[in-house]
C-alpha cells in the first residue's frame, strides 16, 4: 500500500523541493541534485527537484506534498526548451536565447520582437 499525504504535508513540503533536496544531496556522497517534473496521477504535471542516488534511484524528501505520493513519473529536464515563438530547440545556457520574466523562452531576440509585436 502507497503512502498517502496529509493535508499537513502539503504546507510542510511545498516551495521547499530545491532546499530540502540539495540538503540531501549534501549530506549524501555520490547523490545529485535534479530538476524537472513529477507528473502526478492527480495534478498533472508540476516542477519539482529530487535527489538521484548512484544507483539511479530516487530520492525525494518533499514527495509527501502530493496527494498520492510516489505513484508519479520523475521527468528530468534536460537542458532543452522550445521557443515560444518559431518552435525551435535552444538549450537554456545559449547565450542568444531570451528568457522573460514569466519563464517563457525565445530563440533569438528577432523571435521575441516578433511575440510582443514589434
Amino acid at each position: 500500500m502507497q503512502p498517502q499525504s496529509s493535508p499537513d504535508d502539503y504546507s510542510r513540503y511545498r516551495g521547499k523541493c530545491k532546499a530540502m533536496s540539495e540538503a540531501l544531496v549534501e549530506l549524501n556522497p555520490g547523490y545529485r541534485l535534479a530538476r524537472g517534473w513529477y507528473d502526478c496521477p492527480q495534478w498533472g504535471r508540476q516542477q519539482h527537484w529530487w535527489a538521484v542516488r548512484p544507483d539511479g534511484t530516487i530520492d525525494d524528501p518533499t514527495v509527501l506534498q502530493f496527494p498520492a505520493p510516489r505513484t508519479g513519473e520523475y521527468i528530468e529536464f534536460d537542458g532543452w526548451l522550445d521557443c515560444e515563438q518559431c518552435g525551435k530547440s535552444v538549450h537554456e545556457g545559449d547565450p542568444n536565447a531570451h528568457t522573460v520574466d514569466n519563464g517563457m523562452i525565445f530563440c533569438s531576440g528577432t523571435c521575441y520582437a516578433r511575440c510582443v509585436g514589434l
